[in-house]
């Protein structure tokens, strides 16, 4: 304890002689550097400025770089990641099945699942060639009832694609290729560079690969990079403009622009090109108008290239807000000085007070330093968790937990590697099987992972265990006609879990035989469920839960196939809360929310009963788009709605149409050739007109 406080007490007399030193000498440096500087201020801030557009180039350009160099080193990653969950498919299959099912079954059943296996980005697939130069899975389709020779099959630059890949996967196990190769979706012969990785797979003398065409990844990066640059502003006025050596601007006036522009000024650009074609850059200075401004400025730049893809990247400063902020900076300069003479004083007193606690701290947090490691060293010893080190204040202490750690660590790996072992391959695939009858007779542990249920619980049951009861019974009964009709079913089913939970998987079912006759069924599954519940959230509006404007969107557009296909009448309601903006101004926004969730509920509960759909669309508009028997009908739906707003009764004292919240609604019916943004624009003239003849009423587009 003497040491500390002997620690403490030199601190804090050394920390305030220094903070009194230092305080002096800077007001006395500031003043003097004031009194011989000031002219020289304008050539100093302007070359720190012209450092901070170079620095702020640089920055983009080191982004840009860094992006093209992530970008390829992420699509070696996903690629090797990808065939490796390939081959670990394929493997625990075959390891599966080898004693139960012939090797041609086996083989059909790894290229049915990878045949069907889809990705996010819509592009990739996987492909099986054999070592032999047979093509197994070609361009998402299968051959192994087909015969189909590749291995003379060679790209653009004459190197052949499926020897190099035999070669590949025989010699080193796995690894990457580049070839050129058409894609499946271009009709045109035209060759692209492709990346790919593939693995030998052992037991069929087969190699499993997946790749991805390098310009699409390319262009893909170039958005992602064009989307950020567009975004970035500093300063008042700062943004980065970005052109192309082929005359094109990218991004203009701090805009991207999509597609790209021709540049609308050739002797600046010509310059910019100039000026770029040095590797370091350069600075070009020229008149440009501001962001909230149409006046023109004198302006400096930075300009530098990117190489690779033809890109010139700049971005300048305006001379007069240079000069402003020059005299600015004198004036500061000046009265700084002046400033930190007044509360120099006070500002001493204020650090010497803070020292002190501080000091008086430093004493208690030594001992509680010892203390803390005392404990987590007991705590290491007694659980064998390992000590954090970061927790630990002093070197010495750090020495001895990691010491202890590491003999932790060792022990910990070991009981882990044994654990692992134990699982990887159970945990890997969902899966069952059953009787002919459809009861169960085998459940991998993923599938008691994902259902809840444990393996006994399962044993003997049906699948109607995990059913989820928001499916109807004409889905199951379709399922077993194609499964009696000995078809393999491919689908999307909802199950249940043991806790109420709801969770959908991607599931391959075929029949199982022995001896040429069936005996049951096997299931093969993959969870989607984050995909759905994206999907779900994707077209929904967060705060009414009603469809979103992106799926009315969409269901317009069906809407008006539909009316087409079975002629019959289609109409768009457009719905406005009257004097929202009032309301919300009256009542505040958290009210303004709550009354908007009254309305879409009421919107909900009114129409669904009925042939439609409930959306909003933004704001306080609202719409519905609905299959009314004839127009008298469907104004009667909107005046009846209208009606129910107004008996909810929540007080609106701003309306100029009634005490409470009212809505106004403009109709609009689908005539011969219409398309749907005619349809939009009748409804929204129609809504504009019960807007302005009065509010809270009801106007058909005529």
């Amino acid at each position: 304890m003497k040491i500390s406080n002997f620690i403490s007490k030199s601190i804090f007399f050394v920390s305030v002689i220094s903070v009194i030193f230092v305080l002096l000498v800077t007001i006395l440096f500031q003043y003097n550097n004031f009194l011989q500087e000031s002219n020289e201020i304008k050539k100093t801030y302007l070359k720190q400025k012209k450092n901070h557009l170079e620095k702020e180039v640089e920055k983009v350009y080191n982004y840009i770089e860094f992006k093209e160099k992530e970008a390829n080193e992420k699509l070696r990653i996903e690629l090797k990641q990808k065939v490796d969950n390939a081959y670990n498919t394929a493997m625990l299959i075959y390891r599966e099945y080898k004693d139960k099912k012939s090797d041609d079954e086996i083989k059909k059943l790894i290229v049915n699942i990878l045949k069907n296996y889809s990705f996010s980005n819509k592009r990739s697939y996987y492909y099986i060639n054999s070592n032999t130069g047979r093509a197994i899975l070609f361009n998402k389709k299968s051959y192994l009832d087909t015969f189909k020779n590749v291995w003379n099959m060679h790209d653009s630059t004459g190197e052949y694609i499926i020897r190099k890949q035999s070669i590949i996967a025989l010699k080193h196990g796995s690894g990457f290729v580049k070839n050129y190769f058409i894609k499946p979706d271009i009709k045109n012969a035209k060759q692209f560079p492709k990346l790919s990785y593939i693995r030998n797979f052992e037991p069929f003398n087969w190699h499993i690969g997946i790749g991805e065409y390098l310009d699409d990844i390319e262009q893909t990066v170039k958005d992602e990079i064009l989307n950020y640059i567009a975004s970035i502003r500093y300063e008042e006025n700062g943004y980065i403009f970005l052109n192309t050596i082929n005359k094109k601007a990218l991004i203009f006036n701090g805009e991207k622009q999509s597609p790209a522009i021709d540049h609308p000024n050739y002797e600046l650009l010509k310059e910019q090109l100039d000026i770029s074609s040095k590797k370091e850059g350069g600075f070009v200075t020229y008149k440009f108008r501001k962001l909230d401004s149409e006046e023109k400025y004198k302006k400096i730049a930075f300009v530098k290239r990117f190489e690779k893809w033809g890109w010139i990247i700049g971005t300048g400063a305006y001379i007069d807000e240079i000069d402003e902020i020059i005299e600015q900076k004198k004036l500061f300069l000046k009265n700084s000085v002046f400033f930190q003479l007044e509360v120099g004083f006070l500002f001493i007193i204020f650090i010497i007070l803070i020292i002190y606690l501080i000091t008086k701290k430093t004493s208690s947090l030594i001992n509680n330093h010892i203390k803390n490691f005392i404990n987590e060293f007991s705590i290491a010893t007694k659980e064998l968790k390992k000590i954090n080190v970061h927790n630990l204040a002093y070197k010495e202490f750090k020495t001895l937990a990691s010491n202890l750690n590491k003999i932790l660590e060792q022990r910990n790996n070991d009981y882990e590697k044994i654990e692992r072992y134990n699982k990887i391959i159970n945990e890997h695939v969902i899966s069952s099987t059953t009787d002919i009858e459809g009861n169960i007779i085998e459940v991998s542990q993923a599938f008691c992972n994902i259902s809840g249920y444990k393996k006994e619980e399962l044993i003997g049951k049906t699948h109607s265990i995990i059913r989820d009861p928001e499916i109807e019974d004409s889905f199951y009964k379709n399922i077993w006609q194609q499964l009696k009709k000995n078809n393999i079913y491919k689908g999307e089913i909802k199950n249940r879990k043991k806790d109420g939970q709801s969770y959908w998987v991607d599931i391959i079912i075929q029949p199982i035989y022995e001896n040429n006759k069936k005996i049951g069924y096997t299931a093969i599954k993959h969870d989607i469920t984050d995909k759905k519940r994206i999907e779900e959230i994707s077209i929904t509006d967060e705060l009414t839960k009603l469809f979103n404007r992106r799926y009315f969107n969409k269901k317009i557009e069906d809407g008006i196939k539909i009316a087409k296909q079975k002629n019959k009448l289609f109409s768009l309601f457009m719905l406005d809360i009257d004097y929202f903006k009032d309301y919300n101004d009256t009542y505040g926004h958290q009210q303004g929310d709550e009354t908007l969730f009254k309305i879409s509920n009421s919107l909900r509960e009114y129409f669904n009963k009925l042939d439609s759909h409930t959306f909003r669309l933004g704001g306080e508009e609202f719409a519905v788009l609905l299959f009314p028997k004839n127009k008298d009908e469907a104004l009667n739906y909107a005046n009846e709605f209208k009606e129910n707003i107004k008996k909810l009764n929540i007080k609106h004292n701003t309306s100029k149409s009634a005490s409470v919240v009212t809505i106004s609604c403009g109709i609009a019916f689908l005539e011969e050739d219409m398309k749907s943004k005619e349809l939009y624009i009748n409804a929204d003239k129609a809504l504009y007109k019960a807007k302005e003849t009065g509010r809270d009423k009801v106007c058909i587009f005529s």
